[in-house]
């Protein structure tokens, strides 16, 4: 086959030559008979004439040389390309539409029989009594069953009282009775922290500080 392609182009470059080789010929012969004849006068203008066409032809001359030699090399691509190793276009890939997000009408439903499972509130327990002087809420936490109040004292012995449901009887071992108001309270003060309980009204009242049980006992007066 690549022999065949030689064959072709070797013609082609053949024919090119004995052509331009003519053109050469016919051009020295033109040019010896006006040197033999110069007495065949030609006019100013006739010789104007012949120039410029000489000179529009010559400037057509090389794309009419190339002209051949682009038209093989377009019939022999077209012929042999095809056949050659490794020229397989890859065929284009099949149209993908695009993704979009889900929409609401998209989503899948939750499921009827899941349970809601909604925390559970519980309610506030409120101090009974107003704050005596000295003594201001500072915060306010819950902690389920149990409402905790944080109160500034003004001698800087600051209480912590935990309000919750009072249940079975109070474990007061290792704490120390005293009488509160004509009511009986549970305390103790120890180097780390002092302490006093009492039930009233339903409701354990549990007081922490850190100095003095003598700040509890003031405020804990006020709630028996």
């Amino acid at each position: 086959m690549m022999r065949d392609d030689d064959e072709i182009l070797k013609k082609i470059a053949d024919g090119y030559a004995e052509r331009y080789g003519w053109e050469l010929r016919a051009e020295h012969e033109w040019l010896s008979r006006q040197e033999q004849a110069p007495e065949a006068a030609v006019s100013e203008i006739g010789v104007t004439r012949r120039v410029t066409r000489k000179i529009a032809a010559e400037k057509r001359k090389p794309l009419m040389r190339v002209l051949p030699l682009i038209a093989a090399c377009i019939v022999i691509a077209v012929i042999f390309l095809p056949n050659l190793p490794g020229s397989d276009v890859a065929a284009p890939s099949p149209h993908v539409p695009p993704l979009h997000a889900p929409t609401a009408s998209t989503l899948p439903l939750p499921s009827a029989s899941a349970p809601s499972s909604a925390p559970e509130a519980y309610a506030v327990i409120p101090l009974s009594a107003p704050l005596p002087r000295g003594f201001t809420q500072t915060g306010f936490d819950q902690d389920r069953e149990k409402s905790i109040y944080y109160i500034g004292d003004v001698n800087l012995d600051d209480v912590v009282v935990t309000l919750e449901p009072a249940g079975a009887p109070t474990d007061t071992s290792g704490l120390v009775e005293i009488i509160l108001g004509g009511s009986v309270v549970y305390g103790k003060q120890t180097d780390a922290y002092c302490l006093l309980t009492f039930s009233s009204d339903d409701v354990l009242y549990t007081l922490t500080s850190r100095h003095d049980i003598n700040t509890l006992l003031r405020l804990g007066y006020a709630f028996v």
